[in-house]
């Protein structure tokens, strides 16, 4: 993956899943993302969608799998997320 992929795919992921998560942490998603902050937009996503236990997609849940594996970052929240499919 390229840097600009990151970026697209961060904010397009951004967009689909932040309406579903809690007014708690959908605008300190939404800002990270807005201020180009996208490793830590997804991280906040990942973690919010896992402690509110929202169930996605899969298709979403590769999407978020390898925006975190692209940063290197640990999988352990994302394990966590159900799918619905």
């Amino acid at each position: 993956m390229e840097l600009i992929d990151f970026y697209r795919l961060s904010r397009r992921i951004t967009d689909q899943l932040a309406p579903k998560i809690s007014p708690n942490h959908r605008p300190f998603v939404l800002t990270a993302g807005g201020a180009g902050e996208w490793g830590l937009a997804i991280s906040t996503l990942v973690g919010a969608l896992s402690e509110e236990d929202v169930v996605i997609t899969t298709a979403e849940k590769d999407a978020l799998r390898e925006l975190m594996e692209f940063r290197r970052e640990p999988l352990t929240y994302l394990e966590q997320i159900r799918t619905s499919d």
